[in-house]
């Protein structure tokens, strides 16, 4: 996987999902939700579980894992997209994001805030739950 988040700053708060036993997730993968409180890897706009505080091996027995909810991470901007400091974020394909629009507010779907200005295909710090 590429692009993963790289924390910053805390305080930093991990809560137990359910995952599946046969697949694997790199650590610090940004993860969506599904119901009942289970993850996987994010694939595209999808509602935000969290990011995976250890790597999940596939096929090693275990069905949970613990994801930072809270925290500051560098999160990479989707290319074309262009997130202007202070605005909400989304979710975006693998470990990808973009400015939220007002219908993502109304969905649930903002993972954070972004703290600087993020171009096109380059990093900058996010703070999780900043609309939580």
């Amino acid at each position: 996987m590429a692009n993963e988040a790289v924390k910053v700053e805390g305080p930093y708060e991990v809560h137990n999902f359910t995952v599946a036993e046969g697949t694997g997730i790199t650590q610090n993968t940004l993860c969506k939700l599904t119901d009942p409180r289970t993850a996987s890897a994010s694939d595209g706009a999808n509602v935000f579980a969290g990011i995976a505080a250890t790597e999940k091996v596939a096929s090693n027995g275990k069905v949970e894992l613990g994801l930072y909810t809270t925290g500051t991470f560098v999160l990479t901007a989707a290319a074309g997209a262009s997130i202007t400091a202070g605005m909400p974020v989304v979710l975006s394909g693998a470990n990808l994001i973009v400015q939220a629009v007002a219908a993502d507010l109304l969905t649930g779907a903002v993972i954070g805030k972004a703290k600087e200005s993020i171009a096109s295909s380059t990093t900058g710090e996010v703070t999780l739950g900043a609309f939580a």
